[in-house]
């Protein structure tokens, strides 16, 4: 009835084991962030500051540079009719040959995906966030792709927070936060 998991790749259990800061942010990056939750909702300007933001962490980790593109059209999502089943606020792409990555590209949708409505700057931030969490684990890690994994969203996490704005990332699960917050003596292991 279940199929079978597979074990899980060197890929894989790199980015899992790989849960702190990917670059310390300065405060030049902190002010960046600021600006952008402050700026209007024009893509030019959130496309100009979401730009400088890039630049900032790829200089302060070291990486090659990635573009950033907003898309002012609606999010790429599936809608069966009643109700929607996905949608995509933005994605990563790059060139990768010989551990080597360039022509990196971030896209952001501007505008939301049945409303059409312009995306508030915390989603735009987050997205822009996790998007670069991405950059790093191609270009920093050199992994050859980047899943999903709680070291992905431990990085994320780890960023937002050194960039004062981790409140643009939806909240921990609860199970997770309690674990976290619990004191030794009450964590068990069977």
């Amino acid at each position: 009835m279940f199929g079978r998991r597979s074990r899980p790749d060197a890929t894989y259990l790199r980015s899992q084991a790989r849960n702190g800061l990917p670059v310390s942010p300065d405060v030049v990056a902190r002010g960046l962030v600021l600006s952008i939750l402050d700026a209007s909702d024009e893509a030019v300007e959130r496309r100009r500051l979401g730009q400088m933001l890039l630049d900032t962490l790829d200089e302060l980790a070291g990486l090659p540079a990635c573009a950033l593109v907003i898309a002012d059209r609606p999010q790429v999502h599936e809608h069966d009719g009643r109700r929607l089943r996905s949608k995509t606020y933005g994605y990563y792409r790059c060139k990768l040959a010989g551990g080597t990555v360039s022509e990196a590209r971030i896209r952001i949708y501007h505008r939301t995906a049945v409303r059409q409505q312009v995306i508030t700057p915390k989603v735009f931030l987050n997205t822009l966030l996790h998007e670069w969490v991405h950059h790093f684990d191609f270009a920093g890690l050199r992994l050859a792709r980047s899943p999903h994994t709680a070291g992905f969203y431990a990085r994320l996490r780890s960023l937002a927070e050194a960039l004062d704005v981790g409140f643009v990332l939806p909240p921990e699960p609860e199970d997770a936060r309690s674990a976290a917050s619990a004191p030794a003596a009450d964590v068990h292991t069977d």
